[in-house]
């Protein structure tokens, strides 16, 4: 996306007129600026969504009614970790479940105490119906973002109109939105922020406080609400940097979002030279890695070998040597054949296509043999292990350990079964 083409702003309808017009099979009118990057309007009025130019970048803004903005202090989390906790900071705000909602976190309260951030919250439903009928009319998608979201470009407050709503943007609490319709409400609301604590002087293009004086008859008192050239807000297209859904969550629903062409070819070079002297220190890595494991594994099978000859290493040999240990300790007798260490032995074998470290422990009574396995220890190994020592004259069978729930393989010598 090159910065300096100019930007097609359109200022999307409320839900209920785009499920009525789709019900209808009509395409949705949308009213529409192309603008500058500075914000100046080039031409604009009011079109079908199928008859927008297709060849320029587009800045969706969603009704503000549509949008809940909260004034939230964010927890001590960054990343990933903080976008998963957002939808639950505000879900005491909320009807529907967190699961349900795109949450995001955007400045533009600096007067409010305790470091709060506006959390902005869009029903996903909501900006997959917005994103599908972008996609169906071939409007290239830049940034989904909303009017309410804009800041101010000083220390004092700025007011104008938009559509059918009054926006107030003051710095120390929650956008004011109220309805153009309703000079009651909205003189009402306007009176209760003005009278606000540290509320800034509100600053409002000629035309726009002209309107507003005349449809709230004096709730201007005191000069907190002054006619200007121009509102001290940002200009619209500085919200392609405040979009409500990331390039990860506009790819699911089926968008490719356009991006800044020129700062990725700048990132280009520099991106691959570092590519290649990662991979070229991952190698050597690797290869000293690999170099250290394979001494280590060679001198654990030597160790082994020494301790238990002609036993393959079906569980942990530090573990098998122990338990071999121990069992020497107790006394028992290795040199019969009934005894631990050689139906240990048999096991050994028996088990040798076993998963490394599958064997958990094992314990020796009446002249039986019970060798605990692990979960991923599959029937087919099980058979396998079990006819290779009937095969030997051993009687063997497997259970289910009482307690562990992890199968359990019992020898013993004598007659198979």
């Amino acid at each position: 996306m090159n910065n300096n083409q100019p930007l097609l702003v359109i200022w999307w309808p409320k839900a209920l007129d785009q499920t009525r017009a789709e019900e209808e099979g009509r395409v949705i009118r949308v009213r529409y600026e192309v603008q500058s990057r500075n914000g100046d309007k080039l031409h604009g009025g009011e079109e079908a969504l199928n008859r927008l130019p297709k060849d320029q970048p587009c800045l969706v803004l969603i009704n503000p009614t549509e949008l809940g903005l909260f004034a939230v202090i964010p927890p001590k989390l960054s990343g990933s970790k903080l976008k998963e906790a957002l939808p639950f900071l505000v879900e005491p705000y909320l009807l529907n479940e967190p699961e349900e909602n795109h949450v995001s976190l955007w400045p533009g309260l600096p007067g409010h105490t305790g470091g709060a951030k506006l959390a902005a919250v869009l029903g996903k439903a909501r900006a997959r119906a917005v994103v599908t009928a972008c996609s169906q009319h071939g409007l290239k998608l830049a940034a989904l973002s909303c009017e309410t979201l804009r800041e101010r470009t000083g220390q004092e407050g700025a007011a104008w109109l938009s559509g059918q709503d009054f926006i107030l943007v003051d710095g120390i609490d929650t956008p004011l939105l109220t309805p153009t319709q309703q000079p009651a409400v909205l003189k009402v609301m306007l009176q209760r922020r003005l009278q606000q604590v540290g509320t800034p002087v509100i600053h409002a293009s000629a035309n726009d406080y002209a309107w507003l004086a005349q449809q709230v008859e004096g709730a201007l008192g005191e000069n907190r609400i002054q006619a200007t050239t121009r509102a001290p807000i940002e200009p619209l297209p500085k919200l392609l940097n405040k979009s409500l859904l990331g390039i990860d969550e506009l790819r699911k629903l089926g968008m490719r979002p356009m991006v800044n062409q020129l700062g990725v070819r700048k990132l280009i070079a520099p991106a691959l030279a570092l590519f290649a002297v990662a991979v070229l220190g991952l190698n050597v890595l690797a290869f000293k890695a690999q170099r250290a494991t394979a001494a280590i594994e060679a001198q654990i099978a030597e160790s082994f070998a020494q301790a238990l000859p002609n036993t393959p290493m079906v569980a942990d040999p530090l573990l098998l040597i122990e338990r071999e240990k121990r069992s020497l300790n107790a006394g028992l007798d290795t040199s019969n054949a009934q005894g631990a260490s050689a139906l240990l032995h048999e096991v050994g074998q028996a088990m040798d296509v076993a998963p490394f470290n599958s064997m958990v422990d094992f314990a020796w009574a009446d002249n039986t043999l019970s060798v605990r396995f692990n979960a991923n220890v599959t029937e087919d190994q099980q058979g396998a292990a079990l006819q290779k020592l009937k095969a030997r004259r051993l009687d063997a069978k497997w259970l289910i350990g009482a307690q562990s729930k992890l199968p359990v393989l019992q020898v013993k010598k004598g007659p198979t079964q």
